[in-house]
């Protein structure tokens, strides 16, 4: 969304003529199979990520998740036909790899003719981003040009711009020590930021108490995002350190804690800035001297644009550790065990070096202009096109199918993730320090999830079924 919303912003600038739609695609489709997939992933990748690694590298190749993504996105493919007709696009640009799949099959039966752009929103290409419809491909860096032509894709439509941010990232803070001291923090000391909205609550509360106790001068920005319940845990400790709390005293959110816990006691020794969901990232950034974060594609895409050093925390398998190689590889961050957080952070305070050379390389390899680039790519895709949108009349809802279609969705579901625990019998799969029978208790909660989605599904078609007689 991030990355869309920095390409509406770009192409407002440059053609204010234009007409630009942001459509989130998986929810226009149906909303309960948004929530398969997305609530899937965040369970998955949050409570099984070690199952979820193994998922994501082995369905990496042609094999029965693949097939069964691609099965799941050419049912729903067609739902996105309305919206087609009705907005008549020149392009499309999607930001996610299953809308890309939905348009390819869309294009391959014919019921619509116009370019695809395809962007990648990590630092390492994933098959399901690959699929015959689309027309270009906009990626982070030169390096996954070579690999997504070594699975197949002409190297003649791959555009290596680098993930589309918004321009303001780039923009130089000549005010920094100004603002510093506007905002209660001393401009002469380091300025370590951290965001922490995807955390689990007590890893990120244990990593604060670390590196807290860090016999270093520097003072701490929190952004907890939308996570209620971190920044809720955070305000309560600063609400008994009133003296290293920067800026007021925030209201705490009707979040009901536990009956049994109890209020912390930590001391602070750092000032601390806490934050709950901003549009000014990019300004705590431009103030920062380090970010401490987890390596989603576009937050350190925004840290790059920055030039800002990053320390990589608890990375979940799959996409983003292949995010952390790249990154680490190309000495632009440092990945760090949750445990070794603070020690990290003393050497790199303490001995500064490693720090200037990690920004000269930020500096070189951030893309400057990548959004930009995206939007001559795309005039270009909509000059070279006939830009027609082609409708032959497809019944909106076959209904019946749909229903079959779905229930054997979810039964194929069901054994993906039994091949999947096979798969990873001889791997340690337990995350967190559970035991066997903690790990197939999650297992079978995901399943319940999901079986649960896919109900709602059905019951959507018939609601639909029902309104249309």
């Amino acid at each position: 969304m991030r990355c869309a919303q920095a390409l509406d912003k770009v192409l407002k600038e440059c053609d204010p003529e234009g007409e630009v739609r942001i459509v989130d695609g998986l929810e226009y489709v149906n909303r309960y199979f948004n929530k398969v997939v997305v609530d899937g992933y965040k369970f998955s990748a949050t409570k099984l990520s070690k199952l979820y690694g193994i998922i994501y590298h082995m369905a990496n190749n042609t094999n029965s998740l693949n097939k069964l993504i691609q099965k799941s996105n050419n049912i729903f493919a067609r739902k996105l036909v309305p919206l087609f007709c009705e907005f008549k696009p020149d392009v499309v640009v999607t930001t996610h790899a299953f809308l890309s799949v939905m348009c390819s099959k869309l294009i391959a039966k014919g019921y619509i003719n116009v370019p695809v752009i395809s962007i990648i929103t990590d630092f390492a290409p994933h098959t399901i981003y690959i699929n015959s419809g689309v027309t270009g491909y906009v990626v982070s860096s030169v390096q996954m040009v070579d690999e997504l032509e070594k699975v197949g894709v002409d190297r003649s439509i791959i555009h290596p711009f680098g993930i589309p941010i918004d321009p303001v990232f780039f923009e130089k803070d000549d005010h920094k020590r100004e603002h510093l001291s506007q905002m209660g923090f001393d401009p002469d000391i380091p300025t370590v930021l951290v965001m922490a909205g995807s955390f689990g609550v007590t890893d990120i509360l244990k990593m604060y108490e670390n590196i807290n106790e860090l016999d270093l001068d520097f003072q701490i920005i929190v952004i907890t995002g939308k996570n209620m319940k971190l920044f809720d845990e955070f305000n309560s400790i600063l609400s008994c350190n009133e003296n290293m709390r920067v800026g007021k005293r925030e209201i705490n959110f009707n979040y009901e804690k536990e009956p049994s816990r109890k209020e912390e006691k930590m001391s602070i020794t750092k000032k601390t800035k806490l934050i709950y969901f901003t549009d000014e990232v990019h300004k705590y950034m431009q103030m920062s001297d380090l970010i401490i974060t987890k390596p989603g594609g576009l937050t350190v895409t925004e840290a790059l644009a920055s030039c800002l050093p990053m320390v990589l925390f608890r990375g979940i398998p799959g996409q983003e550790t292949d995010n952390t190689e790249y990154l680490c590889n190309n000495n632009l961050a440092i990945s760090v065990r949750k445990n070794t957080v603070a020690d990290t952070l003393y050497q790199l305070l303490k001995y500064p070096d490693r720090l200037l050379s990690m920004r000269e390389s930020c500096e070189r390899l951030n893309n400057r202009d990548s959004s930009y680039k995206v939007y001559d790519l795309i005039k270009k895709a909509a000059e070279d096109s006939k830009g027609k949108v082609v409708y032959n009349g497809l019944d909106m809802y076959p209904l019946e199918t749909d229903i079959n279609e779905d229930e054997e969705l979810y039964s194929e579901i069901n054994e993906v993730l039994q091949e999947y625990r096979k798969n990873g019998e001889n791997i340690d799969l337990s995350d967190n320090g559970d035991n066997d029978e903690e790990f197939e208790s999650k297992l079978e909660e995901l399943k319940v999830r999901m079986k649960e989605n896919f109900k709602k599904i059905k019951g959507d078609i018939l609601q639909k079924k029902d309104n249309n007689d």
